[in-house]
């Protein structure tokens, strides 16, 4: 009976290494572990700030090809204003830029200018974490941020293989 559940633990701490790897090798397809310069990749989900709330946001209507690029052509030059917090790449390669709440910047609506979206939330403040679920990259421009979800993955690898002992 013992040795079966040290058995089940191990298949379980095998099956989360496994899963973890899988998962960040098809991320790479997308971008889901890309680095940027000046931000920090807190990883796959949406930003949210310290009270699990996400934030104000503009998205321009075109595709981008990575993250680098939402980056420099898009969100960084939003970087002086102090309610700037960073920004969200997806699957369908949408690039969303993020603010405190209600202190996204006015964008041109004339004739030419590029179009966008937006919307208004009650994220304040720092990154301090995503909401986890996939599609969507999460990049915070504040030194501060959680570490990657990922990283939890390891964690819960490491702790069913130290039940083995």
């Amino acid at each position: 009976m013992i040795a079966n559940s040290l058995l089940r633990c191990a298949l379980i701490g095998v099956a989360l290494i496994f899963c973890s790897s899988s998962v960040e090798a098809s991320a790479e397809v997308w971008g889901v572990n890309a680095e940027v310069e000046g931000y920090r990749n807190l990883g796959r989900g949406s930003c949210q700030d310290s009270r699990g709330k996400m934030y104000s946001y503009l998205q321009r209507e075109m595709a981008f090809p990575d993250a680098i690029t939402c980056a420099q052509k898009e969100c960084e030059r939003f970087g002086n204003l102090g309610s700037y917090r960073g920004f969200e790449f997806s699957v369908g390669k949408r690039c969303t830029c993020l603010f405190d709440v209600d202190q996204a910047p006015a964008v041109p609506d004339s004739e030419g200018a590029p179009v966008y979206v937006g919307g208004s939330d009650g994220g304040d403040g720092d990154v301090f974490s995503t909401t986890a679920m996939p599609g969507t990259t999460c990049f915070s421009n504040s030194p501060g941020s959680m570490i990657q979800v990922h990283a939890a993955l390891a964690l819960l690898s490491s702790a069913s293989i130290f039940m083995l002992l």
